[in-house]
């Protein structure tokens, strides 16, 4: 809340003082406003006099006097006071009873969360897991899951029109061995000619009771060899596909769209991407291959689009998909999820969009790095040579979706990540979305013990914020629009976890130091209770953001 405004301050002055200057140049280096560290009497710090020494050729400290004039001189309600402390930061302190009316503000109505930033003008699509529907998503895929949905959130609630989709590989060599896999499991199902699977073949359970699940709808069916195939393949898919949706929902994502990569064919989608790339003389045929010539845009190598068997690559309906999300439905800008074995896929997309005039930075790939997962101190297998994984479904089963979604979404998703199903479980303040979830139903039943005793309070009740722990406190829930800010710039929803934590931590050492509902100091009880109540309402919109519950009980 007030870092933004405090740069703006900044940058007025900026303007009026140095008006030739490039206030981004200066940017490079960080923001220009900063918390202050805990050593230093202030609330936010700038080092933009330190900054424009190279520009101005003056000492920081004379800039940062010249800079103080122009703030002090327009300094708004809600500063107290601006300092320079050498070698030439300014140093600004925020108005205590400022603090206290916002504060107040949030306690009475929790909807000032809901419109804290503006409906910006731009079209996102998120796509996420994406995985083939040719067995169950494993422990691996909620780490995308829960970034891809909380990024969502996150971003829709930041103002953006945001969309997320799952891609659907339902075409290709990997689908044809999915239903040839399940045929292979149907000994009631008789071939003239048998196919046999290869190396490549699905197993599993799963593959097994998909077969006999199917043998019954098709059995009593009068349709050719080829039909059975055919049909096998394409129930098998949706099966898959509704089992997939189940074990998401059950992890509290959902999906505003299911685009079939089957679609780009019926569309024919990728004959006027070839076109496309053909008028641009980036195809070649060669060796009875088509090739898309991606070394001419500084790839390491040029790439196959269509194989001698005229089968396509994955690679090409990723530039169908791509162009299909830019050119024909209009996004403005497409954040992918890719798990790190996609990672070196990104060069070669890049390229091929920017080929057909779509701007690099418009395509953002994040990339999900694989997770390890233990109890205690001992690391679960994740796969075996028989087919057999951990699946999402069992871990959520056993964990809950709301511990799934805190531990997966609670560091950056290019970092390792060791996910400890014991700790998840358990019921105690080392378990972070426990501590986080007890702080919310603490916090509620403390307003509603207030309510009880008839302890009122209104738009006519008073606010003091005394102790250091309250100011402090105070200092966190309005550090919450800088949080999504932060979100929104760096793609990376981690940071509410941490400053979720952070805002619960403040309030249990707060509930556990001071009395806060006390009979007989009924002023002093109103603004404490005043203070919870917000407390109360941005830790409730946290969870919301994360999509985990807000427990009223524990």
């Amino acid at each position: 809340m007030y870092t933004q405004k405090i740069q703006n301050l900044i940058v007025s002055s900026l303007k009026k003082r140095y008006p030739n200057i490039n206030i981004q140049s200066l940017s490079k280096d960080g923001l220009l406003v900063q918390k202050s560290p805990d050593s230093i009497d202030s609330d936010y710090g700038s080092s933009v006099a330190l900054r424009l020494t190279k520009f101005v050729k003056k000492h920081p400290m004379d800039i940062a006097d010249i800079l103080y004039k122009y703030l002090n001189d327009t300094k708004p309600d809600f500063i107290d006071e601006i300092k320079i402390i050498n070698p030439g930061y300014l140093n600004f302190s925020i108005n205590k009873k400022h603090i206290s009316s916002n504060i107040k503000t949030l306690a009475l109505n929790s909807g000032t969360l809901d419109n804290l930033f503006n409906k910006k003008n731009r079209n996102i699509q998120i796509e996420f897991v994406s995985a083939n529907p040719t067995g169950p998503l494993h422990v691996g895929h909620i780490r995308g899951a829960v970034y891809g949905s909380a990024l969502s959130k996150i971003l829709n609630y930041y103002g953006f029109n945001v969309k997320n989709e799952y891609y659907v590989n339902d075409a290709g060599n990997q689908i044809k061995e999915f239903g040839i896999s399940i045929l292979n499991q149907m000994p009631n199902i008789k071939l003239k000619n048998k196919i046999n699977s290869n190396e490549d073949s699905y197993k599993g359970a799963y593959i097994s009771d998909l077969a006999h699940s199917i043998q019954n709808e098709i059995s009593n069916l009068e349709i050719s060899e080829q039909e059975i195939i055919g049909n096998v393949t394409k129930i098998g898919v949706q099966k898959m596909l509704d089992i997939i949706k189940k074990d998401l929902n059950n992890l509290n994502v959902n999906f505003d769209n299911w685009f079939h990569e089957t679609q780009l064919f019926s569309d024919k989608t990728l004959d006027q991407v070839l076109k496309l790339l053909s008028d641009k003389k980036l195809i070649l045929k060669q060796d009875g291959a088509t090739w898309f010539l991606s070394k001419k845009l500084g790839d390491e190598r040029d790439n196959v689009l269509i194989k001698k068997d005229l089968s396509h690559t994955y690679f090409f309906s990723d530039i169908a998909n791509h162009y299909n999300k830019f050119c024909i439905r209009k996004f403005d800008k497409v954040i992918n999820i890719w798990g790190a074995d996609h990672q070196g896929h990104i060069k070669r997309t890049k390229l091929a969009m920017e080929s057909l005039g779509v701007k690099s930075e418009n395509l953002e790939i994040k990339i999900s790095q694989m997770v390890t997962i233990k109890k205690g101190s001992e690391k679960v297998k994740i796969s075996k040579r028989s087919g057999e994984y951990v699946t999402l479904s069992e871990i959520v089963t056993e964990v809950g979706s709301d511990a799934c979604r805190y531990f997966f979404l609670s560091r950056t998703p290019d970092s390792q990540l060791t996910f400890d199903i014991e700790l998840a479980k358990s019921q105690n303040a080392s378990n972070p979305i426990y501590y986080i979830q007890y702080a919310h139903a603490r916090l509620t039943n403390l307003i509603e013990n207030a309510k009880k005793l008839n302890i009122d309070f209104n738009k006519i009740s008073e606010i003091h914020l005394e102790s250091d722990k309250e100011i402090s406190i105070a200092k966190k829930i309005l550090e919450f629009p800088e949080v999504i800010e932060q979100i929104a710039k760096e793609l990376e929803p981690h940071h509410i976890t941490r400053y979720c934590l952070e805002l619960a931590s403040e309030f249990h050492s707060y509930y556990q130091s001071e009395k806060i509902i006390d009979e007989k100091e009924i002023k002093k009880t109103v603004s404490k209770i005043l203070l919870s109540k917000a407390i109360l309402n941005t830790v409730k919109k946290c969870l919301d953001l994360m999509m985990i519950s807000s427990p009223k009980n524990m």
